[in-house]
C-alpha cells in the first residue's frame, strides 16, 4: 500500500467524524507488517494466580504472531526473587529459548520498575544474609542473569527485524545521559526506534499533572529525535484515556498495567460503601483521587509498518479491544496526528439520556464495634452514566451542590468524581456513578440542589442534569 492510499483509507475513517483521524476499526489491515511487539507494563506478579495473567497475555502475543514482547517494569511486585523468577517461569513456558514452539524467535524486551527493586519485605526476613539471598534489590545483575539468561545493562539496546529498542532498567536511569552520549549517533533517523523506562518522560503523556513521571531526563534526551517513541509505566493509566498518545518533539505512549488500571490521580482513598471511589478535587495537579480498578487488566500490540504503526488496545478481562485502533503516521515529514492541541477542540462531550436527572439520600454511617460512629452523616448524589458521543466516552462527572436562598443560586461545594467504568470496553459501559458530601458542609435548613455534568478526558463538558431541591435536616 502506498502512502498516498494509506492517507486516504485514513482519511476515509475519518469522515465519520473528525476526531477519529487516524483511528481504524480494530484489527483492519493497512499495509505490510514489518515488525510486530506486544506492550505491557506493571504485571505484578506475586504469586501464581497473578502468574496466569501474564501467561495469558503471552499467549495472545504468541497467537497474534509478535516478534518481541515488552514489558516497561514493575514484574516482581514486592522485588522478591521468587516473584521475578515466576516472571521468568511465564516468559519461557510460553517462550521457550526465546522461540515460539515453531521455533520462530521472539524478543525479550524486559526491564526493572520500582517494585522490582523494592525494600518493603525487609523485614519478612531474618538477617542481612537471607535478605541477600531472597531480594532483588541486593543483586539486580545477578538475579537478572540468572532469570532471563542474559547480560544485565543498567541501559541497554536491541534489534529486532531492524528496528531499535533501548531500554533504562529503574536502576540505570542515572546512567541514560551517559549512553545517549555514547550511543546517540548509532540511531538511524529514516526509522521509529523505541525507548523505553518505568516513569513517564515529564511532561509528555497524560499532561504536566500526571503522577509517576521522571524529572526530565528522558524528555530532554529523546527531544533531539523526532522518530523516538516513548513507551513507559507506573502510573498504571487506562489505555481508554486518549492522552495515553502524547506528540511533540518525539512521542510518547502510557503502556498502563496488566495487574490493575488506576483513573489518573495520584493518591488513594477508601472505597465509599464498598463501591466506588469517590473523591473531591479542585483541579488538575491538585488534591485528586485515584481508583485502582481490579478487573483492568490491559497490553497494547504495536505492528509496524514502512509508513504508519498500528495500535491495538486490548483487555485481557474480557479479551474485547478498548477502542478504535490508533493509528500512528512514521518518517521524516510524517503528521503528527496525536498533538493534544489539535485533538481537544474536535472532541464531542458526553451527554446524559434526555430526561436524566440525579437522586439525592441521606447516608447514616454504621456504628462500628465499640457502637460509636466513624464517620459523619453523609449525603449521596447518584446519577445514570452519561452516554458516549461518536467515540468520546465519559470520564468523569462534575458535581455542584448548588444552596438556593431568597431566589439566589449560591454554588456552595464541587467535586469531581471519576466514571466508574471509564476503564472498560464500550461494551461493558453503563454503570451508574454516585458522590457523596458531608451534611456538615451545608447550612442547617437549607434547600441544596445538586448539578451534574458530564466531562470527557480532554475537558470537553456535556450539559447537566439537576437534582431535586433537598432540604437539609435541622
Amino acid at each position: 500500500m502506498t502512502r498516498k492510499n494509506f492517507l486516504i483509507g485514513s482519511l476515509s475513517v475519518a469522515a465519520l467524524g473528525a476526531r477519529r483521524i487516524f483511528a481504524a476499526a480494530p484489527g483492519s489491515v493497512m499495509g505490510t507488517p514489518r515488525l510486530k511487539v506486544g506492550v505491557l507494563s506493571d504485571i505484578h506478579v506475586r504469586d501464581e494466580v497473578s502468574q496466569k495473567v501474564f501467561i495469558k497475555a503471552l499467549e495472545w502475543y504468541r497467537a497474534k504472531g509478535v516478534d518481541a514482547v515488552l514489558v516497561a517494569g514493575d514484574m516482581a511486585d514486592h522485588g522478591l526473587v521468587s516473584q521475578l523468577q515466576l516472571v521468568a517461569d511465564a516468559w519461557f513456558q510460553v517462550f521457550p529459548d526465546n522461540k515460539t514452539p515453531e521455533g520462530r524467535p521472539v524478543a525479550q524486551l524486559l526491564e526493572y520498575g520500582n517494585h522490582c527493586v523494592a525494600d518493603w519485605k525487609k523485614k519478612n526476613f531474618a538477617d542481612d544474609a537471607e535478605r541477600a539471598k531472597n531480594m532483588v534489590m541486593f543483586d539486580p545483575r545477578g538475579f537478572w542473569e540468572k532469570a532471563f539468561h542474559e547480560e544485565y545493562q543498567p541501559v541497554f539496546s536491541k534489534t529486532v527485524n531492524g528496528y531499535t529498542f533501548v531500554g533504562a532498567h529503574w536502576p540505570g536511569l542515572s546512567a541514560r545521559e551517559a549512553w545517549f552520549a555514547e550511543h546517540a549517533k548509532e540511531i538511524d533517523p529514516a526509522k521509529p526506534f523505541f525507548y523505553f523506562q518505568h516513569p513517564h518522560p515529564k511532561d509528555t503523556c497524560y499532561g504536566a499533572w500526571a503522577w509517576g513521571h521522571d524529572d526530565g531526563t528522558s524528555t530532554r534526551l529523546l527531544s533531539p529525535f523526532r522518530n523516538a517513541i516513548a513507551l513507559s509505566g507506573h502510573s498504571h493509566y487506562t489505555l481508554t484515556d486518549e492522552r495515553t498518545v502524547w506528540q511533540g518533539a518525539f512521542t510518547s505512549i502510557g503502556t498502563s498495567s496488566l495487574s490493575y488500571t488506576s483513573l489518573d490521580y495520584n493518591f488513594r482513598e477508601n472505597a465509599h460503601r464498598g463501591g466506588n471511589n469517590y473523591g473531591i478535587r479542585e483541579g488538575r495537579g491538585h488534591e485528586m483521587p485515584q481508583m485502582p480498578t481490579s478487573d483492568g487488566k490491559q497490553g497494547m500490540l504495536f505492528t509496524v509498518c514502512d509508513d504508519h504503526i498500528r495500535i491495538e488496545r486490548h483487555e485481557f478481562v474480557w479479551d474485547e479491544n478498548l477502542g478504535d485502533d490508533w493509528i500512528l503516521p512514521v518518517g521524516k515529514a510524517a503528521e503528527q496526528p496525536f498533538v493534544y492541541a489539535k485533538r481537544k477542540p474536535v472532541r464531542i462531550a458526553p451527554e446524559f439520556a434526555p430526561g436524566a436527572q440525579a437522586t439525592v439520600a441521606l447516608v447514616e454511617p454504621k456504628p462500628g464495634k465499640d457502637g460509636k460512629k466513624s464517620t459523619p452523616t453523609q449525603l449521596e448524589v447518584r446519577f445514570p452514566a452519561a452516554e458516549t458521543r461518536e467515540k468520546c466516552r465519559v470520564f468523569e462527572y462534575e458535581v455542584q451542590a448548588v444552596v438556593l436562598a431568597d431566589d439566589v443560586e449560591m454554588a456552595a461545594v464541587t467535586r469531581r468524581v471519576l466514571a466508574p467504568d471509564f476503564h472498560v470496553p464500550q461494551s461493558k459501559t453503563g454503570r451508574a456513578g454516585a458522590c457523596v458530601f458531608a451534611l456538615s458542609a451545608f447550612p442547617k435548613g437549607a434547600q441544596v440542589r445538586f448539578d451534574v455534568t458530564p466531562l470527557e478526558c480532554f475537558g470537553r463538558r456535556g450539559k447537566p442534569i439537576h437534582s431535586q431541591a433537598f432540604q437539609i435536616p435541622v
